[in-house]
């Protein structure tokens, strides 16, 4: 941060002392500065003077006194003259000095000269020696004639001591090729200003900030005045205000958040580094148009933001997001915020920070997605799922847990795990949830479950912990009602005997048919060549012999499934049923049941037991070829008038020779297999008007594929 120049200062305490009216001007002529003095002359108020211009106050003959003014600034050569004013009734003199900002003017009454330079030497001693700045004179050589107090107590020497020594002896080596040349010029009569580093008495370095002024007698220059100042201090703070400044620059780049100023008449912004990075472009110290900003917002944005800029030009507070197109194509979020200040009546400027927040853009709408996964997990998952804290409180609950329950989920939020479980059930679910809680590890219990009117349901459940921060915070339950599954367990059962007895029934019909054909045969040969016998016995025999063959044709109707009830059922929750029939035998041959089942498939008539049959014997064989473990994909689909069901497995496959005995009797891959397994489940999938294909590869696995007709059967 800038300290006020010395010379402002000078100005100050010098001109507000001394007998003489004094006014200084802009180029454009209007009053920068007017002491007391100037003011009783001028017959106005200092306040009334400062920032008007010239031509409204001045009192003197003004074609005259113009003239010489604008010969001054234009030659830009020092003019004294007299003036008289007709106001006034008094003659002046008048001294008029170029300067940076305009002109200088000093002026006083004639009649008081004589006082008035004494006054102004008392004023000038005294400036000189209390002057809290450094002040020095030295002659065209460069060797000190005076210097004040305040040059002493700042370097250490005594007045003595420097006068008659040359500036150079106490300049930094570095820094004398500079100073030398600011003093050669002044001393032609060019005032500078530079900055130089002096080593005092005590041997210390300072840096100082010079002022160098020709000395003028009788319009020769006789000297150089000098005003030193110890900005040492200053640096300091400059030095801190710059590694401030770098380290904010290094934080925006870190956090990328830049910052920028608008200038709304100019239609310009002042960008600090890290916005332009923001925007891909390269940093630079030229102000950034406008239009050149519109043109990298994304298009369908401009038109928003621009109506926001103006918004905030009115005064409004501004907090927006918008997109915007880098040079090289990439999209990205950025979040603006802007303040306005209006500094001058004319001129108004916006002030704000920008911020790149597509990576916070892309989290959150990430964030959204999962919140969405996990609410499509909760609302339409088919089994029960509930959210339950460390004390065992539900947290969330899904809409089938309800039904389940029978309370509403306004209820269940008020109740803990162990409140919906009998009082055996919950004591002993205590104790393990205690457990397992502690270990943080998942856990499946069977319990029982009382809905809210009273009757109990068996349930499986599958307890999962949630953990944030790598702490276990409670625990999502996944709760299967495993009522219904006792009456599958039953069917699984009578259907696994009657496939036994199919099987034994088949294998006995087969083996009694052969010898039974021979006998028949020979009974009736035997018939022809001995017509004299009893044809009694003969009918004995045959009529026992006919009862065997419909004993065995009886044996071969109990080994030939066929429908008995027909209903319309669901494919899906079939395989569903059965899928989940055979979960532990899967789980304990490492085999992972995998469904991808197509929604809103039309129910089909079938015999639900008899195709259960099905499904079972399917999915045991594919089970059983994966001796080492894999997955078996099930999938549903319609294919226009038939149901598709796909069982697919990894296991040891069948060679494409072999795939055509598929179904015969006897015929089978497994070393402990009867080969009738594959011979009813076409019996079946026949006697519902369907089709069986099988794709195979042997290493890599079988598929089943069942089609079944949609139709009315």
């Amino acid at each position: 941060m800038a300290l006020p120049g010395v010379w402002e200062r000078y100005k100050q305490q010098f001109l507000e002392n001394i007998s003489d009216g004094f006014i200084s001007f802009d180029r454009h002529w209007n009053v920068l500065h007017v002491n007391t003095k100037g003011s009783l002359l001028l017959t106005s108020e200092r306040d009334v003077l400062l920032g008007t211009n010239v031509y409204e106050h001045w009192r003197f003959n003004e074609p005259e006194f113009f003239a010489q003014l604008r010969q001054v600034s234009e030659s830009q050569v020092e003019a004294v003259f007299i003036e008289y004013s007709q106001r006034l009734h008094a003659w002046f003199e008048v001294k008029a000095f170029p300067s940076e900002e305009g002109i200088y003017v000093l002026f006083r009454e004639v009649a008081a000269f004589v006082q008035n330079v004494q006054q102004e030497k008392q004023y000038f001693h005294s400036l000189f020696e209390q002057h809290p700045d450094a002040i020095y004179a030295m002659n065209l050589s460069g060797y000190y004639i005076n210097v004040n107090p305040a040059a002493e107590s700042l370097t250490g020497y005594s007045r003595t001591e420097l006068v008659n020594q040359h500036f150079q002896m106490h300049i930094h080596p570095q820094d004398l090729p500079q100073t030398k040349q600011c003093f050669d010029a002044a001393a032609k009569g060019a005032s500078q200003r530079f900055e130089a580093r002096i080593r005092t008495k005590t041997g210390e370095m300072i840096r100082m900030k010079f002022t160098n002024m020709p000395i003028m007698v009788e319009g020769s220059i006789v000297g150089v005045y000098g005003i030193a100042q110890d900005i040492t201090q200053q640096k300091e703070m400059e030095n801190a205000l710059q590694m401030s400044e770098k380290a904010l620059a290094h934080s925006q780049r870190i956090a990328r958040v830049g910052h920028w100023e608008m200038v709304f008449e100019k239609r310009v912004s002042y960008w600090s580094e890290e916005t332009f990075r923001i925007f891909g472009f390269e940093p630079r110290q030229e102000p950034v148009s406008l239009d050149l900003i519109m043109a990298h917002i994304h298009p369908d944005d401009q038109k928003w933001v621009e109506q926001q800029i103006n918004r905030a030009r009115h005064g409004h507070p501004l907090r927006v997001e918008y997109r915007i197109l880098r040079p090289d194509g990439e999209e990205r979020i950025v979040l603006s915020q802007r303040e306005v200040h209006s500094d001058r009546a004319d001129s108004t400027k916006m002030f704000g920070i920008i911020q790149d927040i597509t990576e916070q853009k892309r989290t959150e709408q990430l964030l959204i997605e999962s919140q969405q996964r996990y609410q499509s997990l909760m609302t339409y998952n088919a089994d029960g799922v509930t959210a339950i804290d460390l004390t065992g409180a539900y947290i969330e609950v899904n809409p089938v847990f309800e039904r389940m329950t029978g309370y509403r989920k306004e209820e269940l939020l008020q109740l803990s795990y162990s409140d919906l479980l009998g009082e055996d059930e919950a004591a002993q679910a205590g104790g393990i949830w205690d457990s397992f809680v502690k270990e943080g590890a998942p856990f499946t219990l069977s319990s029982k479950l009382v809905h809210k009117e009273g009757h109990v349901i068996e349930v499986a459940t599958h307890h999962i912990p949630i953990i944030v921060n790598r702490e276990v915070t409670g625990y999502f339950t996944i709760w299967r009602d495993t009522s219904g599954q006792k009456q599958t367990d039953e069917i699984l059962r009578q259907s696994e005997k009657l496939a036994a007895v199919g099987q034994l029934a088949a294998a006995v019909a087969h083996e009694v048919r052969n010898p039974l054909t021979s006998l028949k045969g020979f009974t009736q040969l035997l018939q022809h060549q001995f017509p004299t016998a009893d044809q009694s016995y003969f009918d004995i025999m045959k009529g026992e012999l006919e009862r065997i063959e419909l004993i065995s044709g009886e044996l071969l109707v109990l080994a030939k499934p066929k429908p008995e009830r027909f209903e319309q059922r669901c494919v899906n929750q079939i395989v569903n049923d059965v899928a989940l029939l055979l979960e532990s035998q899967a789980n304990m041959s490492a085999v992972e049941i995998e469904l991808t089942l197509e929604s809103e498939l039309p129910p089909i008539f079938c015999d639900e037991n008899q195709l259960k049959q099905v499904f079972v014997n399917i999915m045991k064989n594919g089970i059983e070829s994966m001796k080492d473990g894999g997955k078996m994909k099930i999938a549903s689909q319609r294919r226009a008038q038939h149901l598709a069901l796909s069982f697919t497995d990894e296991g040891c496959g069948i060679p494409k020779e072999e795939l055509d005995k598929i179904g015969d009797p006897f015929y089978t891959t497994k070393e402990q297999g009867t080969g009738l397994g594959m011979m009813i489940t076409q019996k079946i999938i026949q006697h519902h008007k369907g089709v069986m294909q099988f794709e195979s590869e042997v290493g890599k696995g079988t598929t089943v594929t069942v089609l079944l007709p949609i139709e009315d059967m």
